[in-house]
């Protein structure tokens, strides 16, 4: 299956280097939370990566959100300009560097610009939709 063929599939898979997903599936079978939301939010993720479009890092196209990309989201709460995915220990949202283990940033990685994606919050869910990808170097 090549990539244009993915992108026109009904049932949408996030795409994902060969590089990261071992990395993602290693922090969350090591993820210690007791939090109900973050565990909802790290199985969702999980589940993806098991049946995630893997690619070569040089194949990925560059609107997908992976580890370091630069978003611009919309989301019921308001629009949120150039915040980072970073790795956990890495977080902190006075800087605008947002965790690839939080809800929202478990929910972000492996869709792309123009997507809308479930969000698990404690009321619930919410949607969250990319308006801005923006790639750079990155460091797996």
């Amino acid at each position: 299956m090549n990539l244009k063929q993915f992108k026109s599939m009904e049932n949408k898979k996030i795409i994902v280097s060969k590089k990261e997903v071992d990395l993602y599936k290693k922090l969350i079978e090591n993820s210690y939370t007791v939090d109900p939301v973050e565990k909802k939010s790290h199985r969702k993720l999980y589940n993806e990566l098991q049946t995630a479009f893997l690619l070569e890092i040089s194949e990925m196209p560059p609107n997908i959100v992976r580890l370091n990309s630069i978003v611009t989201i919309q989301t019921s709460f308001g629009r949120k300009d150039g915040i980072q995915l970073v790795l956990p220990e890495e977080g902190d949202l006075g800087k605008r560097k947002l965790s690839i283990m939080s809800p929202m940033g478990s929910a972000l990685i492996g869709y792309q610009e123009g997507d809308e994606v479930i969000w698990n919050l404690p009321n619930g869910e919410d949607k969250i939709k990319i308006e801005k990808v923006i790639n750079g170097i990155n460091v797996v």
